[in-house]
Order: C-alpha cells, then structure tokens, then sequence
C-alpha cells in the first residue's frame, strides 16, 4: 500500500501545489493531510482525485466542524495503525507530547513544524512530511511517501 502524506498546504486551492506533488494523488492508494489546510476547498478537490482522503484539523483550521475534519484519529492500514494529528505548541518536544495522544498505534503522522522528520521515540515510529508550500524552518518543501505492506511499514520525505 502506498500512502501520500502531507501536512500544512496553507493553501485555498490545488492548482498552487507543486506538479510533482499532484501527480502523487493518482498513484497512492490513500492520503494522509495532517491538518493546516486553511480550507476546505482542496480537500474536496484531492477527493475527486482519490477517494482515500484522511485528514484531521490544524490549529490553522479551528472553523472545521468536527465531523467533517476531527482534531485527531487513527486509521489502520494492513496491519499497521496509524495515529494521525496535526500537533500545537511549542514546536520543540511535539512528539514526546504527542506520545500521549494515542494509545497502541505504531506511527504517529503529524505536522505543525513544516520541518520533515522520519525517525523512532521509544517503540513508535514518527512521520512529518514538513510543508509543501511554506518551508519555516527548513531550506525546502516537502511531502512523505508511506510503504505498508502487512505488518512492515517504512517511510521516505520527498523534496520538492
């Protein structure tokens, strides 16, 4: 299973994210967005792309009904449950806080930072794709291409 990842577009429309980026909303079988979208608008549009679209409310996007977009949830793909949250605060220990948001899951995909992170806190996995169109505190933007495939997962930040 492929998954897009991304997180904090900040943006009204698709039609100002990257070309490379939109083409990856055809190949994957789902997409994560971990908030900050500012509206609703682009979901919509990637849902008319791909159907497979999860995505949870940033501290950007505090007009989203929880229904349609809830602060958090977890999803499980094959055998793998993911935890998916856009994250508040201070950027420095966002993921020690966000350890005690989800109980079991094996990865946890957020964003707030805009800065890319692949790595492991203790026994769970950590995805942030960064920002594909607002680069704060790294030198590019950027989103994250997730492999599942049963119990086995790995994750890779693309540079845009």
């Amino acid at each position: 299973m492929r998954i897009l990842v991304i997180s904090d577009t900040h943006t009204d429309d698709i039609d100002k994210l990257s070309s490379s980026l939109i083409e990856e909303f055809n190949r994957c079988d789902a997409i994560l967005h971990a908030g900050d979208v500012i509206g609703y608008k682009p979901i919509h549009q990637i849902e008319h792309i791909n159907p497979n679209v999860y995505a949870v409310k940033g501290n950007m996007d505090p007009f989203f009904d929880e229904t349609l977009m809830p602060k958090k949830r977890t999803i499980k793909f094959d055998e793998v449950k993911v935890g998916l949250i856009h994250g508040d605060g201070a950027p420095f220990g966002l993921e020690n806080r966000l350890l005690y948001q989800f109980e079991g899951v094996d990865l946890i995909v957020y964003g707030h930072t805009h800065k890319p992170f692949w790595g492991v806190l203790g026994d769970v996995h950590f995805l942030n794709p960064g920002s594909p169109t607002n680069n704060r505190y790294t030198d590019f933007n950027s989103y994250a291409i997730l492999e599942i495939e049963g119990k086995n997962f790995d994750a890779k930040i693309m540079k845009i």
